[in-house]
């Protein structure tokens, strides 16, 4: 690397990959960072380094940037529920020869004596809520909301970083503007608040949004949980960590 700084490019948009920015900058300040974020949300104003918004135009476009802006290696701490961003990325990453690194959060231990209901997708959790809830607390993200459209007869709270497209049209719904990490004592007071019955997610993991779990066993909410879809295999030589002082330690090794 001499003569030019080491480049790396994080594909996050993550608690993770905020964190995973923030601890790279911190133990190699040298180091070029660059966060690619999908342009959901706003970014949090505080990361280090380039901060790009977007996305890249599938595997060809982002083995494209890798070599216009000569990236040395990449760590993929997008969602869980991202298939297509980490296949994108893996796929460019072969092309370029690229050092490929998947921050993966680990799966959540669900909470004992709580009924837990998994579910493939948005449109199954609505059609269990409107048969079976009275009042249920939302927290799958912005793109999954239409599937809730039908549900009239069920009070939903829906949880969301920015307020949704106004073009969404949801019944009898109070939104909550709010980032995480969240608490526990907060998850149980949001929930007695609202008389919450159902807690509906994502089988994200991690820590930031863990709380909603256990303030549902606390309430004695049901859990409606939309099954992590599978990790997509990597290919030869790729790594895969799940924490980010072990992201950390692949970029100092490869400095």
């Amino acid at each position: 690397m001499a003569g030019r700084a080491f480049k790396l490019l994080i594909l996050g948009g993550t608690s993770e990959g905020r964190a995973l920015a923030h601890a790279v900058h911190a133990a190699n300040p040298h180091v070029h960072l660059i966060t690619s974020l999908a342009g959901v949300t706003e970014p949090a104003p505080d990361l280090p380094g380039e901060v790009r918004s977007g996305g890249f135009g599938g595997a060809d476009g982002l083995a494209t940037y890798i070599k216009d802006n000569a990236i040395n290696a990449l760590i993929d701490a997008t969602h869980p529920f991202a298939q297509r961003i980490t296949e994108n990325a893996m796929q460019a990453c072969a092309q370029t020869d690229t050092p490929y690194l998947r921050l993966d959060r680990p799966e959540w231990t669900m909470p004992a004596d709580t009924d837990v209901v998994f579910v493939p997708d948005a449109h199954e959790a609505a059609r269990l809520v409107a048969r079976t809830s009275a009042a249920a607390l939302l927290t799958i993200g912005r793109k999954d909301l239409a599937a809730f459209e039908g549900v009239a007869k069920v009070k939903l709270v829906v949880r969301v970083i920015e307020q949704p497209d106004t073009g969404l049209k949801l019944n009898n719904a109070a939104y909550v503007i709010a980032r995480p990490p969240f608490t526990l004592d907060g998850e149980v007071a949001l929930m007695q608040a609202y008389g919450i019955d159902t807690v509906v997610t994502k089988a994200s993991g991690g820590d930031a949004t863990r709380a909603k779990l256990d303030a549902a066993a606390a309430v004695g909410a049901r859990l409606v949980v939309l099954r992590r879809p599978p990790a997509p295999d990597t290919e030869p030589g790729f790594g895969r960590v799940f924490n980010v002082e072990d992201a950390v330690a692949w970029v100092s090794a490869r400095l």
